[in-house]
């Protein structure tokens, strides 16, 4: 005997139910069937087979079971509207849905979450097999029992299921077997993050938690331009608008979003276009959408490759509100057509000004002169962004080290904020060598201190004195250091940046360069973005290849890319706020128009012997022990070595040294000497090597 079947509640047309969308499918289950059974399409038939037997077709006994019609059948009201405060209604709200596209969502969710709607579909396609609803099955279940002729009906599905439409461009629902069947055998199904959501899973949805947060509309610290935060709350208002928000990294591009989501008391989508796919954009699009959040897009230079080009202008066609983008590059021109545009330009502060922001967010226990203020001021060419961010990384470090804040606490905290910019394309240095280890001409050295005073003194030159507005664009340093190898080009680099107190990044080239167009473009863009701020200084180690002479015959498109690679950094290069040294060694390989824009052109001549005796001199620690005297001008006068190589045999020498447990000496020397000219393949020993 079968146990009794407890009867649902009759479904009654307008009850506010937090299940309303289950009762609603039950029904247009039901509908559906029966309208098939009476039409002929369906056979009622039993074909469950003679009693006893088993099998996995469900029969008409059992699909009556499943419907549980009620006693006194309602007549299906077609114009149902679903609850608010329920999922569907929810989404009706959100999306403005049409009665039949609300339908579809509730069969859809029903037969997604519940077996026995499950069930009834694949009986009404007449399949035995797994759950697939069909655009024809659905066009039974949503469409047809609405007072409609066969063809409005089918215009009405059509339109709801359409590709251009924002239910699949956004990716609500899947519509599987596009290029393969005929529309009505099509698949149709939720989208997985669609599901979640209407079972009540709110969070940031899992294919984006490595790409976005979702900021609450809390006030944020810090503060803004007033008119400019007017100007895009009226942009965010509108509906269908970009907004483009331009500024070097921490000027406050962000912090003027989140002033305009607090003002309109919605969250904000910040969306990172680094590692952005194309299906992870069109999720973030989703996702605002789901949430009602204004959406962001940061870097979004990364994100705009070409697919992802196409692809955002496809969600611009469907998305109704305005979205705000961060990082705009060279795509701007063609991404700024696709829709009416509000442009916010966020410059950084004067001296002045950061170092009254300095003062002002930097609070706690403090260790700083009044020395220290403008001199953080001045090397950190940062706006409130970065000067909020780096006061509270600042905090962080002196809580944990349990010390007051000093000047080394906001240099780490400031390498925190930008580490992450710079480490994929280059490697940061320590440095630990002094000015007593150079041993240059005093023209160079002169040259050397000048380059020292236009980066400790350039607040008050081109701001207090006003040279700024004569110089224009292009307020920052960059030095061309050429000369043979081991002339200490790349020391004096270190020793600026050791001088300044400024960490010191080596640019990795392989990395950089890329045969993928654009590409290195856009690496050297992250990389001078990264400087630009004034944390760090820039070395691009044997830059030949990257500041090579253009051709004028273009004979391939290697040619054309390497021209293109020379434009932008001499674009990028009349524009460039930060400090970056270039080195070389065949000074002939530079394009002359890089030459003219570079701050300063040092040329490291190879030591005479009076240097090269110095060298040696300097190159042996004091606490080292040396046995006998050094002969430091024989050396000099017989071996023309830079003081690269000059390195290279004192240590060699030293480790020979202690090996024998002896002090160094001058054999230790020579020999060492002779087994480095060896190495270097050379046939004589005591010739130039450089």
């Amino acid at each position: 005997m079968e146990p009794p079947v407890t009867p649902l509640a009759v479904f009654v047309p307008g009850q506010r139910r937090s299940d309303d969308h289950l009762e609603r499918a039950r029904r247009l289950l039901e509908r559906a069937i029966r309208q098939r059974w009476a039409d002929g399409m369906l056979n009622r038939e039993s074909v469950a087979g003679a009693e006893g037997t088993v099998s996995a077709t469900l029969g008409p006994a059992e699909i009556e079971r499943l419907m549980r019609p009620p006693a006194q059948p309602t007549e299906l009201v077609t114009d149902h509207r679903y609850d608010p405060a329920t999922a569907i209604g929810e989404m009706v709200d959100k999306l403005g849905l049409q009665a039949t596209e609300a339908d579809l969502l509730a069969v859809l969710l029903a037969c997604e979450t519940d077996p026995a709607s499950a069930r009834l579909a694949a009986y009404l396609a007449g399949t035995p097999h797994a759950f697939a609803m069909t655009v024809d099955t659905l066009f039974e279940i949503a469409y047809r029992p609405r007072s409609l002729a066969i063809g409005e009906a089918a215009a009405l599905l059509h339109s709801d299921l359409a590709a251009d439409g924002l239910a699949r461009r956004l990716r609500f629902l899947i519509v599987d077997g596009v290029d393969s069947r005929p529309f009505l055998a099509q698949g149709v199904r939720l989208h997985p993050r669609m599901t979640g959501w209407l079972l009540g899973r709110r969070s940031l949805d899992s294919e984006l938690t490595a790409n976005a947060q979702l900021v609450s509309p809390d006030e944020p610290p810090g503060e803004c331009d007033e008119r400019q935060l007017a100007l895009v709350v009226r942009a965010f208002q509108s509906p269908r608008r970009l907004i483009r928000v331009q500024g070097a990294p921490g000027s406050g591009r962000e912090i003027l979003l989140r002033f305009a989501a607090h003002r309109l008391g919605k969250p904000l989508l910040m969306v990172s276009g680094r590692g952005l796919d194309a299906d992870r954009l069109v999720a973030a699009f989703r996702e605002a959408t789901l949430h009602g959040a204004l959406l962001v897009v940061r870097d979004a230079e990364e994100a705009l490759t070409p697919e992802g080009r196409a692809r955002f202008r496809e969600c611009l066609d469907v998305y109704p509100d305005t979205v705000a983008l961060v990082g705009l590059g060279e795509s701007a021109q063609a991404i700024v057509a696709l829709r009416s545009t509000t442009e916010v330009a966020i410059p950084v502060p004067s001296h002045s000004e950061r170092e009254k922001l300095w003062r002002t967010y930097l609070t706690g226990p403090v260790e700083l002169t009044d020395v220290h203020w403008r001199e953080i001021a001045g090397l950190y060419n940062l706006g409130i962004g970065g000067i909020v961010g780096a006061c509270d990384g600042a905090r962080e470090l002196a809580n944990l080290d349990g010390e007051p804040i000093d000047r080394m606490h906001v240099a780490r905290a400031i390498r925190q904020l930008f580490d992450s910019d710079l480490k994929t394309v280059a490697t940061r240095v320590e440095v630990t060598q002094t000015w007593d280890d150079v041993v240059l001409p005093e023209e160079i050295v002169d040259s050397l201190i000048g380059i020292v005073d236009r980066v400790a003194f350039r607040n008050e030159v081109l701001g207090d004195w006003g040279f700024g507005r004569k110089v224009g664009k292009g307020h920052g340093l960059t030095i061309l250091f050429s000369g043979q190898p081991g002339t200490g080009k790349s020391m004096v680099a270190g020793l600026i940046a050791r001088e300044l107190g400024l960490d010191m990044y080596v640019i990795d080239l392989s990395r950089i360069m890329s045969k993928w167009i654009g590409e290195t473009e856009k690496n050297l863009a992250r990389a001078f973005d990264a400087a630009e701020a004034g944390h760090v200084l820039l070395l691009f180690d044997e830059a030949d290849t990257l500041l090579g002479k253009r051709t004028s015959e273009v004979r391939s498109s290697n040619d054309r890319h390497a021209n293109l690679e020379t434009n932008f950094i001499l674009a990028r290069l009349e524009q460039f706020g930060g400090i970056a040294v270039f080195t070389t060694n065949i000074l002939s390989a530079i394009d002359p128009a890089v030459m003219r824009r570079m701050s300063a052109n040092i040329q490291f001549p190879f030591p005479d012997i009076e240097s090269r005796a110095e060298l040696w001199r300097r190159m042996i620690p004091a606490e080292a022990p040396v046995s006998g005297r050094i002969d430091f001008d024989k050396l000099a006068r017989h071996y023309e070595l830079s003081g690269g190589f000059i390195k290279n045999v004192v240590l060699r020498a030293a480790f020979s040294a202690a090996r024998e447990g002896q002090p160094i000496s001058m054999s230790h020397l020579e020999r060492a000497v002779r087994g480095e000219y060896g190495d270097r393949g050379a046939l004589t020993v005591g010739g130039r090597m450089a």
